[in-house]
């Protein structure tokens, strides 16, 4: 069972005030104040500062409050684990183009690989998985985009090619430059996606961003994208491997091949520190394992 003193912390965090976390907990507001004073004594640190009526983290409470939100989660999944034994459903998430271009191929596989285990995938952004990840959600995430080796440990299990994608016979197709492109319409994803920081990257490092384009739409589905694309809408920036099937099929082509081409690591996402590393550097084997075989 979770330390009420450590669930009266997660929720002064999230209420910001003694006053509304007291109401949130059916405690007294000096019942609040001593079980933030008994953490501060018993870990030696400061956790909040005081700014007018709302309470702030320092230093020392935002790093407490980063491995704390796991607990409650963790401790469902300690339960849950020791009464299904190695039946323990395995919660992960996958961002978008992981999970639409590379699971319908892995997944198979996966599901081979760990016979005993009941697998709970969700599909989400980066941001939200790592967040997910932090809370303990999740025991793991596939990711395409950027996450901090100080604050995760990151571990490449696949290469995927990063390409300009559009109609083969689109008025774009032609296009020698990534400045050419920008005549297009850009059909780009959601903020906080990996795919879109990348891409932001690789534009900010040739001095354009999406607003360059001629007009730019946002979509959170990879393959609605890639059929816009296909369609000859605009011109769109995806992983080789999600538009595999548009690819091969001739309905859409590489576009600006000489001037944009990026290869990225898919990562294999944790948090360090868990109690299940053997468990986690296993999956990551198989995972690695059979994603080269695709």
């Amino acid at each position: 069972m979770v330390d009420p003193k450590l669930n009266t912390f997660l929720t002064l965090v999230e209420e910001k005030t003694t006053v509304r976390c007291a109401e949130a907990l059916h405690l007294s507001q000096p019942a609040v104040t001593q079980h933030i004073r008994a953490l501060e004594a018993e870990y030696g640190v400061k956790l909040f500062a005081k700014e007018g009526r709302r309470l702030t983290l320092t230093e020392a409470g935002a790093r407490f409050y980063r491995l704390a939100r796991r607990l409650p989660a963790l401790e469902a999944q300690l339960r849950q684990a020791l009464a299904a034994g190695e039946a323990a459903p395995l919660h992960f998430g996958v961002t978008r183009s992981i999970g639409e271009g590379l699971m319908p191929r892995l997944a198979p596989a996966l599901l081979d690989a760990l016979p005993r285990r009941t697998l709970q995938m969700r599909l989400q952004n980066t941001r939200t998985l790592l967040e997910e990840l932090e809370k303990g959600e999740i025991e793991f995430a596939l990711i395409e985009g950027n996450a901090s080796h100080r604050r995760y440990c990151c571990r490449p299990f696949y290469t995927a090619r990063f390409s300009a994608l559009g109609s083969p016979s689109g008025p774009w197709a032609a296009c020698k430059t990534l400045e050419g492109l920008c005549a297009a319409p850009l059909l780009l994803r959601e903020a906080g996606s990996g795919s879109r920081e990348i891409l932001e990257s690789a534009l900010a490092a040739r001095d354009l961003s999406p607003e360059d384009f001629a007009a730019c739409h946002v979509f959170e589905s990879v393959p609605v994208l890639l059929e816009l694309a296909a369609a000859g809408r605009g011109v769109t920036f995806a992983y080789e491997v999600a538009a595999a099937p548009l690819l091969e099929s001739g309905r859409l082509a590489r576009l600006a091949q000489g001037d944009f081409s990026i290869t990225r690591p898919f990562a294999f996402v944790t948090l360090p520190d868990s109690p299940f590393e053997r468990q986690e550097q296993y999956l990551f084997e198989r995972i690695r394992d059979l994603c080269r075989g695709l």
